[in-house]
């Protein structure tokens, strides 16, 4: 997430004017390239920047070496600091209050790139989806086609031949089919019902999707009972949702694939138990929020083991139950404040925290901010 130089973190490398001013002397710069090895070291205490149009992102060092970065939305008096400047967007113009022969120039030790926020892989359309069920000893002898497919084994078993090499699928199972690629389906000696989805992507590492199973992990099973949901609905927006759903379903594969850790995987069933139990008790937190909440307190009122309460925030929500709670009542909190209507301290109280204290170092922890500095900047 990007900073603002309205963030109190600016206030070590600057000062911001609220107030209309005009240069002694102005100066145009063009910063137009996202890859750059120098910095300039500004030696005076009064050097004004002023954007004119455009995002311009500015990234200041007090010794040369660490970098923070900040989309400039105010003009900026700056002290004695090393900048750097970057047009986030093409079409920009700023002023600075010097000519550029007064910024000396000093060679960082690797350069830095901007990168912009873009999609590796993009999905165009979906051309086909079919929900099939085939009995025993069902045989597709093959086929190839100029797009990419998508099978998914709901229930049963599925074998498929990619390339001449067989692979066999089991329930909660996913292979993908890159275009061009020769594939074969059966069933042979046992049923099956599996979800076929033909569509076209833009993406440039197939050996990352093909000729390998994948065998979904707990939070894959909600997106693909969400993307059967979508492909099955003539709902407003359902065909935007359903490309969504495929996309997120692939990055989770491509993340699994590339994971260090991966978690055990899982049945249906006991999925669709586990969903509904941290949905009640996620719905319990929300509605509870206000009150100094437990483990204990989440263990009586689910009738659970504290072990099992940890083991399901861990296999579905990736954090522990404490953190968890922290969290939304440190987001509450910021709520809380933006609404003007109670003091810190009324805060800290309405939301279980054991002191002020405590609530502004967990608060800090968090935000990298006081509470008192997080009031003060989101009127800024």
């Amino acid at each position: 997430m990007f900073n603002k130089t309205t963030s109190p973190t600016f206030k070590n490398f600057g000062d911001l004017i609220y107030e209309n001013i005009s240069f002694d002397y102005e100066s145009k710069f063009l910063f137009k390239n996202k890859s750059i090895k120098t910095l300039f070291l500004v030696d005076r205490n009064d050097l004004f920047i002023k954007v004119i149009k455009g995002v311009v992102m500015i990234l200041v060092s007090s010794d040369g070496n660490t970098l923070e970065s900040f989309i400039i939305n105010r003009t900026l008096n700056l002290k004695k600091v090393f900048i750097l400047i970057l047009f986030v967007y093409d079409d920009c113009e700023i002023k600075i209050s010097c000519d550029s022969k007064d910024l000396k120039s000093i060679n960082l030790k690797e350069k830095y790139t901007y990168k912009n926020i873009s999609p590796s892989l993009n999905i165009n359309e979906i051309y086909t989806k079919f929900y099939q069920e085939k009995g025993l000893n069902y045989n597709f002898p093959g086929e190839t086609h100029p797009y990419w497919e998508l099978t998914y084994v709901d229930k049963g078993f599925l074998s498929t031949t990619v390339d001449d090499k067989k692979y066999e699928l089991k329930q909660g199972d996913l292979i993908f089919y890159a275009p061009l690629q020769f594939h074969t389906q059966s069933t042979l000696d046992s049923s099956s019902s599996y979800l076929t989805i033909n569509f076209n992507m833009d993406f440039n590492h197939h050996e990352l999707l093909c000729n390998k199973v994948f065998t979904l992990q707990r939070d894959s099973y909600f997106i693909v009972s969400k993307l059967i949901e979508e492909l099955s609905s003539n709902s407003i927006y359902s065909n935007d949702l359903s490309l969504c759903y495929l996309k997120q379903l692939i990055i989770q594969t491509l993340r699994l694939e590339n994971s260090y850790f991966q978690s055990k995987p899982t049945t249906h069933m006991q999925q669709t138990y586990e969903n509904n139990l941290i949905n009640e008790i996620i719905k319990f937190i929300d509605n509870n929020l206000y009150e100094k909440l437990s483990v204990d307190t989440l263990c009586r009122h689910f009738c659970i083991s504290s072990s099992m309460l940890h083991s399901l925030f861990k296999n579905n929500m990736d954090n522990t139950v404490k953190n968890y709670i922290n969290d939304l009542k440190l987001n509450k909190s910021k709520e809380l404040i933006k609404n003007s209507t109670y003091t810190l301290s009324e805060i800290s109280e309405m939301l279980g925290f054991s002191s002020i204290h405590y609530f502004s170092k967990k608060f800090k922890s968090n935000f990298g901010i006081s509470p008192t500095e997080y009031s003060k900047s989101i009127y800024d």
